[in-house]
């Protein structure tokens, strides 16, 4: 508590690693209802049944499990290894050029950018 307010830490997990994780919270609740111990490590959930522990590799696989038991689970959204749309643009975009690209004289933008480094690390031209 700081100044009356409660202070949470939490993992700072991967973008793609939090969809996964999000993907599973119909199914938490579910579980909470009932008392059923769960732990979800990473992307992942383990589920204590009373027949023995398992392990799930995707909300889809748990949530299955979960009605095939009777249990009453919203059905998780979209494929969790699936990107965001916007993402997936900018991962193939092309996003960066090295500098001075198809100078193969060495003049404009990489000339500059040697002379700007030369000057900041006090290195004499050549």
């Amino acid at each position: 508590m700081i100044e009356e307010r409660r202070l949470s830490f939490d993992h700072d997990y991967a973008t793609d690693v939090v969809q996964k994780r999000k993907a599973y919270t119909g199914i938490k609740r579910a579980l909470k209802e009932k008392g059923v111990r769960f732990q979800t490590p990473l992307d992942k959930m383990r589920i204590h049944w009373d027949s023995g522990t398992r392990t799930y590799n995707s909300a889809q696989d748990a949530a299955q499990e979960l009605r095939r038991r009777g249990y009453s689970v919203e059905t998780p959204g979209r494929s969790t290894t699936e990107l965001d749309p916007e993402v997936e643009r900018l991962l193939q975009a092309k996003i960066w050029e090295r500098a001075g690209e198809g100078n193969e004289d060495g003049s404009g933008t990489a000339r500059r950018a040697r002379r700007r480094l030369q000057e900041f690390e006090r290195i004499p031209p050549n």
